[in-house]
């Protein structure tokens, strides 16, 4: 299990990930105070493969947001006053989490919130935890049909 002290801050994620717990680290985030179960169960998977990286905010895909047209519509009220508090701590000097994206995707599941705090103070770029199964579905020499 994890050899860190968990925090649910980029700092502790990046030891995690420089021990070799990131996914550890991401199960305790997404399973802590305000977390997202509904991805933690299934990263929970063995075939899993998790890195830290620094991603361009404009080129992931959230699927929640604050209008219709989203997978997971947030009210626009709620969206907004969340936004609101994360910009101000993000200027407070908050070290706040990493986002979680899905590699080959670019999917952002989890940190809406934090993404578009982090674009309305003029930052493009953001640590995430991104993270795929092994072996990826389509890649070397590998078919997408069943031979069987």
């Amino acid at each position: 299990m994890i050899d860190i002290a968990y925090r649910p801050t980029l700092t502790s994620a990046r030891e995690a990930h420089a021990a070799g717990e990131l996914a550890a680290w991401s199960q305790a985030y997404l399973r802590g105070e305000g977390g997202n179960l509904g991805i933690a169960d299934p990263l929970r998977r063995d075939d899993n493969v998790y890195v830290l990286g620094d991603v361009d905010l404009r080129d992931v895909y959230p699927c929640s947001g604050p209008d219709a047209g989203f997978d997971w519509p947030l009210p626009v009220d709620e969206y907004e006053r969340k936004v609101a508090a994360m910009m101000e701590a993000l200027e407070a000097g908050w070290d706040a989490p990493p986002l979680f994206v899905h590699m080959p995707t670019l999917l952002l599941a989890d940190g809406t919130h934090r993404r578009e705090a982090l674009l309305r103070l003029g930052r493009e770029r953001y640590w995430a935890v991104l993270w795929m199964n092994r072996p990826p579905l389509v890649g070397r020499g590998q078919s997408v049909f069943d031979e069987g």
